[in-house]
């Protein structure tokens, strides 16, 4: 799985949740770690793994388990 960085450009996938938005495009804003079982449960990801903030381009942004995550075409 790729790590993105601060301003790439990401599209939510296809499958994930309605409320994430899937097939939007969005660009990564902040990273953090899942390190605690309470992180884990909230976002149904293991200790361990990324959290995007990203924010959509009419202005709103989600936080995102990296499942849900992949590089925009071109990106």
């Amino acid at each position: 799985m790729r790590d993105f960085t601060w301003g790439d450009s990401v599209r939510v996938k296809a499958e994930a949740p309605s409320k994430m938005r899937p097939g939007t495009l969005a660009a990564i804003c902040a990273i953090t770690e899942i390190e605690y079982e309470a992180q884990a449960k909230e976002y149904g990801a293991p200790i361990g793994s990324k959290v995007y903030l990203i924010e959509f381009g009419d202005g709103t942004s989600v936080e995102i388990p990296e499942v849900w995550v992949e590089a925009a075409a071109g990106s």
